[in-house]
């Protein structure tokens, strides 16, 4: 779902009909309850906006109302971790930006993941100063004496340099900016009458190329589909559902007994919550018939189809790929339960763990499918390889040749037959493999509406 950026009080204590206190972007933000010292300070509790960058301004919520406190704080928090920095209006301008500023950053040794917050002039301020401070102001701000003055000598300095900065990028990012509007309209449109005639010649090529190879990938996935796609299908369709539809089962009565038990309790909650989303990891934990299950397809099953898993690709393989997504959805499950749950009151916990579990049938049904598809699309992998590509590529190799011959700086990057061969020859396959496994999606959902009926829960749609 959008979550704004913005988030605002419209009333200031005094006036009924409201006014506007600020307006905080949520991006670049982290939320906390204040602290012991901090309510003794505003008098009363509240929740504080921390930032990431220390030269952002910390904001400072009042909200002595217990109840209406945590529910805030619940939104604050989907707000920063849902919230992205403030763009130019013009799409291409904020991403030539951002590729611009990341490649800076890498130039000059700045690696590693950095958060967004602010506009562009902001963040190209934040990299100036960051850069400023590593190579210069930090060895000298290192050299005032240590005594008390300190901090606040230090403080100023930062604060002078910020208001520097910041002042000068602004200005230039400005001007920058609207001398680039001014001629956007115009570039825009010589580049489209240039890219039109090439982007139609490119359709052209697609069709040239699928023309080319159907001969040679449609009896290929006739013969996998018949030989080889639906032997593995039928051997790991059931114990994949099955795998699911359990762990869900054991999902909900884990998480079921706990608020029985009025484990879930306010006091309580974070810990059972944590301590349950390491426990659906364990072998023996909540979801261990879905394991259980997976497992006898690798270890039985699997045996009668070994002799088909080709490229690398083994039982155990398979085994880890199910159990991998089968604990994805299961964490996720409860992760999407703490949040909507720890706001509200305990006597409504049923309700919400009921949605969830509703929402988790959902996505199994998603996911059973991908999962199988995963396991089909590495088991062609390797033919797919020897006997379409390569002999494909062979047919539009003199064409290639062709374009490449072409005296015109990035032609061949544009006409790149080669990648234009494995779009169309993977499209065609994950057509095919959709295809295979939607003759047997009726019976999967078959089984999960049989087991929400079980549970009590209501079955969404897909």
């Amino acid at each position: 779902r959008q979550v704004s950026t913005q988030s605002t009080w419209d009333h200031d204590g005094t006036s009924e009909t409201g006014k506007l206190k600020g307006t905080i972007y949520a991006a670049g933000y982290r939320v906390h309850e204040f602290s012991a010292d901090e309510a003794l300070e505003f008098g009363e509790q509240g929740i504080k906006f921390v930032p990431w960058s220390y030269r952002r301004r910390t904001w400072y919520i009042k909200c002595g109302d217990d109840k209406e406190r945590k529910e805030w704080l619940g939104v604050f928090e989907t707000a920063c971790y849902k919230s992205v920095a403030p763009h130019d209006e013009d799409a291409c301008i904020a991403q030539a930006f951002d590729v611009a500023l990341r490649n800076t950053r890498w130039n000059f040794w700045f690696w590693g993941w950095w958060g967004q917050a602010g506009g562009e002039a902001e963040r190209l301020g934040e990299f100036i100063l960051d850069l400023l401070d590593r190579d210069i102001v930090d060895a000298i701000l290192d050299g005032v004496p240590n005594n008390a003055a300190k901090a606040m000598t230090v403080d100023l300095v930062r604060k002078t340099i910020g208001a520097t900065v910041k002042g000068a990028v602004s200005g230039a990012w400005t001007s920058s900016v609207t001398a680039v509007r001014s001629l956007s309209t115009s570039i825009q449109s010589s580049v489209k009458d240039l890219l039109t005639p090439l982007l139609e010649k490119q359709k052209e090529f697609k069709n040239t190329i699928v023309s080319k190879i159907s001969g040679t990938v449609n009896p290929f996935l006739a013969d996998k589909g018949a030989n080889l796609l639906k032997p593995v299908l039928n051997v790991i369709f059931k114990p994949v559902t099955d795998a699911f539809v359990l762990a869900v089962q054991g999902f909900h009565s884990h998480f079921n007994g706990k608020i029985a038990s009025n484990e879930f309790a306010a006091a309580r909650f974070q810990t059972t919550l944590d301590y349950s989303d390491w426990q659906m990891d364990w072998w023996s934990g909540p979801i261990h018939q879905g394991y259980v299950v997976v497992h006898r397809m690798y270890s039985d099953d699997m045996a009668t189809i070994a002799s088909l898993l080709v490229g690398g690709l083994t039982p155990y393989t398979v085994y880890n790929m199910v159990c991998d997504k089968l604990k994805l959805i299961i964490h996720r499950a409860v992760f999407t339960f703490g949040s909507l749950a720890k706001s509200i009151a305990e006597s409504e916990l049923p309700s919400v763990l009921s949605h969830v579990t509703s929402l988790l049938f959902h996505d199994i049904l998603i996911m059973i499918k991908s999962v199988i598809a995963a396991v089909l699309t590495a088991i062609l992998s390797s033919p797919l390889n020897e006997l379409v590509l390569k002999p494909c590529k062979e047919l539009i190799l003199p064409l290639q040749e062709t374009i490449d011959a072409i005296p015109i700086p990035g032609l061949s990057m544009l006409f790149d037959l080669n990648k234009m061969l494995e779009e169309v020859v993977y499209n065609v396959r994950d057509g095919a493999l959709d295809a295979l496994i939607s003759a047997s999606f009726s019976d999967i959902k078959t089984t999960v509406s049989v087991a929400c009926a079980e549970i009590g829960v209501k079955a969404l749609s897909v």
